[in-house]
């Protein structure tokens, strides 16, 4: 295949290769999570197209390298062409420049040679059909969203749509218990704060079930897959809707995503979508703010039987103006002398015994007004996390450790690196980096140590935990797959081997651009933190 015409039909054709190769690389996202369910079945298939004519490519440039062994310009235009085999390794828009440069130098030498070999009538018909599947593929990749749309349509025709008036004729389900769900052997089901299983372990994913109100009633709902279909369900199991999923059962976040739609845009609710049990980050004490709109202050809250704490913010820069003012006369007040009180358009933010906590972070100062406004105060580069009734939560900042002291200054607990409050239990990271459970006494609970534990559903007197001695894997999305162990308030294990538990879902960052040994770093670090905020938090950035 030495003739002109041949040459210069495969020059074509790998122009349009490269070309392919580009507008694929370019138009198509590479990264799944942006791609729905159908549009990543319609890119799956161009790639096995595009790898088709890869094989038949490349040989017939090897093919030609060898015809054209006593013609070292052709030649080369054909080795170029050889090269683009790397894209089964990297899919990037730079590999297209071996088709497009091999087209160009064939062409250009060809015409300039002015080669008189006869034309291979075969040759000529191979590279004429592999130039129509090209360019049809071309456009199928130019129009990969209108044909994901097109399929996601035809498979939704049978599906359940969802009546504006579903819930009118419904009455509220009589189910006290809250519905977890969990994923183990790959497959999700719902279980009770008992540990009962209450949903079958059946579903691909399954959601958080999700408060909404409708025809003044209360229902839970939640998103489910099976075998590629999504359904709305209810805690009896009736199912709300159906349609066939648009993201993958594997992608977590959107997942959520999904429903949070379908809780503002079908279901038509307002606000923020609130699951039944909301994640605790912080257990702070809170006057809540009144409704009026001041003439002479900026706020007024709700402090406690005899006074209110009022607030004046300063326009010229001289620091806000706090004040304790009687309920029953607000012209009667008592100023609370500090630079600052943790507050915000709705709470001012308390300890939990009560009492009102102020702090002067540049003298090194801190303390709390008592319910009638006496100030105390202490000194130090520490900070008051609270004042549990006679024992005070202090994080120490020379060597960052938490502990409980006494009014005396005596410490009363070992120290910590870190702390949440669970009612009424602490989670707790000891000095060797593990997670233990104490009571209010300080007393271990439970005997086994954690490398992390999840108290996402501690009010519940469920802890999530999990060992780290072993590599954690990833889905295709970047979410571990994790081995959670379930244990009850009393340490009993509920369930293991668990990979998924409720909302949250542990994700490894996806840059390429950082070594893969520094973000699993990153990951673990964020495993094995546990958010958790206390008052004042804010006013301690720089520690």
């Amino acid at each position: 295949m030495r003739g002109k015409i041949v040459n210069l039909c495969i020059a074509a054709m790998n122009l349009l290769f490269g070309s392919l190769i580009l507008l694929y690389t370019i138009h198509i996202p590479q990264d799944i999570t942006l791609l729905t369910i159908q549009e990543l079945f319609v890119s799956k298939t161009l790639l096995k197209a595009i790898y088709v004519l890869l094989v038949i490519i490349v040989f017939i440039d090897i093919l030609q390298y060898k015809n054209h062994r006593d013609n070292s310009r052709i030649k080369t235009g054909y080795l170029f062409g050889i090269f683009v085999v790397s894209f089964i390794f990297i899919k990037e828009p730079a590999i297209c420049a071996f088709s497009i440069i091999s087209g160009l130098l064939v062409a250009i030498n060809t015409i300039k040679d002015n080669v008189v070999d006869i034309d291979s009538t075969t040759g000529i018909s191979i590279a004429g059909l592999l130039i129509v599947a090209i360019i049809i593929t071309i456009g199928i990749t130019f129009f990969y969203k209108n044909i994901g749309t097109y399929i996601k349509n035809k498979e939704n025709e049978d599906s359940l749509k969802y009546a504006n008036d579903y819930f009118k004729y419904i009455t509220e389900l009589d189910i006290q218990d809250v519905y977890i769900n969990v994923k183990k052997d790959g497959k999700y089901g719902y279980i009770n704060q008992n540990g009962d299983i209450v949903m079958n372990f059946e579903y691909d994913y399954a959601s958080p079930f999700v408060n909404i109100t409708s025809y003044n009633k209360d229902f839970q709902v939640a998103l489910v897959c099976q075998d590629k279909v999504s359904y709305l369900i209810m805690k009896n199991g009736r199912k709300v809707m159906s349609y066939m999923s648009e993201s993958s059962a594997e992608d977590y976040d959107a997942k959520l995503k999904e429903l949070e739609d379908i809780y503002k845009n079908t279901l038509g609710q307002g606000g923020n979508m609130q699951f039944e049990v909301m994640q605790v980050t912080d257990n702070m004490k809170k006057a809540e703010k009144y409704e009026e709109l001041p003439t002479d202050y900026t706020y007024r809250y709700d402090y406690n039987d005899e006074y209110d704490i009022i607030v004046t913010e300063s326009n010229l820069g001289l620091g806000d103006k706090f004040e304790l003012a009687k309920k029953s006369n607000l012209n009667i007040k008592m100023n609370l002398d500090c630079p600052n009180i943790d507050y915000d358009e709705k709470y001012v933010y308390l300890y939990s015994n009560g009492t009102i906590p102020f702090f002067d972070v540049q003298n090194r100062e801190q303390g709390w007004f008592t319910s009638y406004g006496k100030k105390n105060t202490m000194t130090g580069k520490a900070q008051i996390l609270d004042y549990i009734d006679d024992k005070f939560l202090l994080k120490n900042y020379n060597n960052n450790t938490i502990y409980f002291i006494d009014s005396n200054g005596d410490i009363l607990s070992d120290t910590y690196k870190d702390i949440f409050i669970a009612g009424d239990r602490y989670i707790v990271k000891n000095s060797n980096n593990k997670y233990m459970i104490i009571d209010k006494e300080f007393r271990k609970v439970i005997q086994e140590e954690f490398d992390a534990i999840d108290p996402e559903l501690a009010e519940y007197g469920i802890y999530i935990c999990t060992n780290t001695d072993t590599a954690i894997d990833f889905n295709d999305y970047n979410y571990a797959k994790m081995n959670w162990k379930l244990l009850n308030y009393d340490g009993q294990i509920i369930m293991d081997n668990v990979s998924q538990v409720y909302s949250k879902s542990y994700k490894i960052a996806n840059d390429k651009s950082i070594p893969y040994v520094t973000r699993y770093e990153k990951f673990l670090e964020n495993l094995k933190d546990i958010e958790f905020h206390f008052v004042g938090d804010k006013f301690y950035p720089s520690f």
